[in-house]
């Protein structure tokens, strides 16, 4: 084969590089709240069609391991899922004692918990709710009268409040959406249990009597009657 001089100083053509499309960026996952942690931000989930149309009971029902499991007795259409409540203590503070509530089971979404210990405890008591945690007294008031104990919830992030008393007796404290606790401000009863157990009786639980007002309202309903049951079960 013959090679012509011609040939070899005519320049190589260089490769024209073929469109392409640009590469797809990666995708990046949507930021995460730290409230996905503790359920959803409302009291009610986004499917929630609305709130029983009458009073709803929960139960209080006890389980293994320093728990108990709060549910309708038995289960009503438009009533809240059944929540796992458990107590354990400080690792630090021994005579310190956190209550967790968390929605459905043990594992379920954090809804918030409390810490508690003795009257003349160091420790402060503090109350955590959708992921925000508050001084005890900058979340609930005591306050005592003559034969009657009041106790005034606010909830954290509005300026809605709980009036809760103890002037229905035998244990019972009633929940009111304001301070005149007439009929159509009446959101809920807990009931401790009345009467010790007995062979060939059914045992008694401590009970949870939420309206339909109430149930827009039902963690908080539920947080404050746990803490103010600690309260006045608390040992000083």
């Amino acid at each position: 084969m013959i090679i012509e001089k011609s040939d070899l100083l005519k320049p190589t053509p260089l490769p024209i590089p073929t469109a392409r499309s640009p590469s797809p960026a990666p995708r990046v996952p949507p930021p995460v709240h730290p409230r996905v942690h503790y359920g959803s931000t409302p009291t009610l989930s986004p499917s929630y069609n609305g709130p029983p149309k009458g009073n709803v009971t929960y139960t209080f029902t006890p389980l293994p391991h320093n728990s108990m499991r709060l549910a309708p007795e038995p289960p009503i259409p438009g009533a809240q899922s059944p929540y796992h409540i458990s107590v354990n203590l400080n690792c630090f503070t021994p005579s310190s004692y956190i209550t967790s509530v968390r929605k459905n089971n043990q594992d379920g979404d954090l809804v918030g918990d409390f810490e508690m210990g003795s009257s003349s405890s160091k420790i402060p008591s503090t109350v955590c709710i959708r992921g925000n945690e508050h001084p005890m007294d900058d979340i609930l008031v005591t306050s005592s009268r003559l034969f009657r104990n009041y106790w005034i919830w606010k909830t954290p992030e509005s300026d809605k409040y709980l009036y809760w008393d103890d002037s229905a007796g035998g244990g019972v404290i009633t929940c009111f959406s304001a301070k005149d606790r007439t009929g159509a401000a009446f959101l809920a009863k807990f009931s401790p249990r009345s009467h010790l157990r007995r062979q060939h009786r059914p045992t008694e639980y401590t009970k949870l009597e939420v309206t339909s007002q109430g149930h827009y309202m039902f963690e908080d309903i539920l947080m404050s009657a746990l803490i103010i049951e600690r309260i006045r079960t608390n040992a000083s």
